[in-house]
């Protein structure tokens, strides 16, 4: 049942990733700015005046807001771009020696992605979204990928002898995912309060991301891949564009900010959750994922 939380003249921020559309209020956030850096390794709080000195982080698991808000963005434009399961691939690339070098790794795959456009054209245009992982601190860098053929009009297989043609400096393997969650969860973790056998997996991939330098990006993506649309209207407006293109409502997300008014009451948010009619997720699809990506 809603809410009712959020008014017709209410400020929203709408987000559509691929068929589903999340609306938050925003009327009461506060958007200006908090901060402002300055000369130096330096910034000043502007509501204090005090100057404060930046803490230079040395991996991605110092800054967790930073790493959860990458995961969640990386989440979203796989999700964008999952259109038909049978159109893409998802792929693990290994070194024979351990690479620690960042930008090598990414120039090998580079490579790797001109040699397979090149000589593997079967099913048309390949788009990648790719994340670097390290084992532990003895190991080196290795690469997980997910392959996007969409405008294929068939089904994609990848011989196995063309990956390894492609891919010249260790060992590789290719998979097609069951169901579209095992693509949503191939390149981003979460993080569970117990860890056991079988969560144990993502919450190891949760601190291999942990331990990337900082600085390194936690993904790259090929220049045809689609991104998310994102921004606001009133919430009045918004109803209305989801009426009249078939958006039927979800399910919402309340939640209480800790600040309160000058009443004394605590500021209420809530977030929304649409998908398109025809489209309602299978059983199979539909059981709640309560972990977050770290």
């Amino acid at each position: 049942m809603k809410s009712s939380l959020i008014k017709p003249n209410d400020l929203v921020k709408v987000k559509k990733v691929n068929n589903q559309i999340i609306l938050h209020n925003i009327t009461n956030c506060n958007r200006k700015a908090s901060i402002k850096r300055i000369s130096g390794n330096r910034h000043i709080n502007l509501s204090t005046g005090e100057i404060v000195e930046n803490k230079k982080t040395l991996i991605r698991g110092e800054s967790m807001r930073s790493l959860l808000e990458s995961n969640l963005r990386l989440q979203d434009l796989i999700k964008e771009n999952t259109i038909d399961i049978q159109k893409l691939l998802l792929i693990t690339l290994t070194y024979r020696k351990k690479i620690l070098d960042t930008k090598k790794v990414n120039e090998d795959f580079k490579v790797f992605i001109k040699y397979l456009r090149k000589h593997f054209t079967d099913y048309g245009e390949i788009e990648y979204i790719n994340t670097l992982e390290k084992k532990d601190e003895n190991s080196g860098f290795h690469i997980h990928a997910i392959l996007f053929f969409n405008k294929s009009t068939r089904s994609v297989f990848l011989p196995v002898q063309t990956l390894n043609d492609a891919w010249k400096n260790g060992y590789t393997s290719v998979g097609k995912p069951k169901g579209k969650q095992e693509v949503y969860f191939y390149l981003t973790p979460h993080l569970s309060k117990e860890v056991n056998e079988k969560n144990s997996h993502m919450h190891n991939k949760a601190l291999m991301q942990m331990q990337l330098p900082a600085g390194v990006n936690l993904y790259h993506y090929s220049k045809g891949i689609k991104k998310p649309t994102i921004y606001t209207d009133t919430y009045e407006n918004v109803k209305k564009y989801l009426k009249e293109n078939s958006y039927i409502y979800k399910s919402e997300q309340v939640y209480k900010n800790p600040m309160q008014t000058y009443r004394g009451n605590n500021l209420y948010y809530c977030k929304e959750k649409y998908i398109k009619a025809e489209e309602q997720p299978k059983e199979s699809d539909s059981k709640p994922h309560k972990r977050t990506p770290i």
